[in-house]
């Protein structure tokens, strides 16, 4: 058995699923990341990391927590360890550059995510964070094709379609515009509504 399945995630598909040896732990992380507590998840991945060292999954998902408590340095060091140690770990790569992206790096991002994207070819994760690098690198033409990827790994994950609205918004592709708020409209009307802001704004 695995643990419910939560709304698709890209930090939760990266750095949690299928992660732990036991369906009782998977279980655990899974309950914890649906909390959000972070500490709680930091301790139990570092005590797991202590009696199994070769295990990167527990790096993995130390790292994830570190990330998401806004600890940039010690989840970058974390995911570097794991990729050391496992360069397939697409999960790592893909939270790596989002660390990097988050500690103000878009351009080292860029770069730690086109590498990701050749490993994880068929991980939504992967293409919604390269996305996100490439917007802050203020590379729109390429964040374009990256949120429309992810989107349709991962149809059912309404940021990856709110962001390509907003970049099509930005990019004045306003026929692109009205067949994302449709796809939003089903999926999450609160972000169709705030993209449908978006354009009378200029995309801002």
């Amino acid at each position: 058995m695995e643990p419910p399945v939560l709304p698709a995630d890209p930090f939760f598909a990266s750095a949690v699923v299928g992660r732990g040896d036991t369906y009782e732990v998977r279980q655990y992380i899974a309950d914890l990341a649906k909390k959000q507590d972070w500490a709680a998840m930091v301790q139990f991945a570092e005590a797991q990391q202590k009696r199994d060292p070769e295990d990167s999954d527990w790096g993995v998902i130390a790292g994830h927590a570190w990330l998401r408590r806004g600890d940039y340095s010690k989840a970058s060091a974390a995911f570097a360890r794991v990729i050391q140690r496992n360069p397939e770990d697409v999960g790592a790569w893909n939270l790596l550059g989002e660390s990097q992206r988050r500690a103000g790096q878009p351009g080292q991002a860029t770069r730690t995510l086109e590498r990701a994207s050749i490993i994880g070819r068929t991980s939504f994760a992967t293409f919604f964070f390269l996305g996100e690098a490439y917007r802050d690198s203020s590379r729109l033409d390429r964040a374009i094709p990256a949120y429309r990827e992810a989107a349709r790994l991962e149809p059912e994950y309404a940021q990856s379609w709110f962001e390509l609205g907003v970049a099509y918004v930005r990019t004045g592709q306003r026929e692109e515009v009205g067949k994302v708020v449709e796809r939003l409209e089903k999926l999450d009307p609160a972000l169709a509504k705030e993209l449908k802001k978006r354009v009378g704004g200029g995309g801002k």
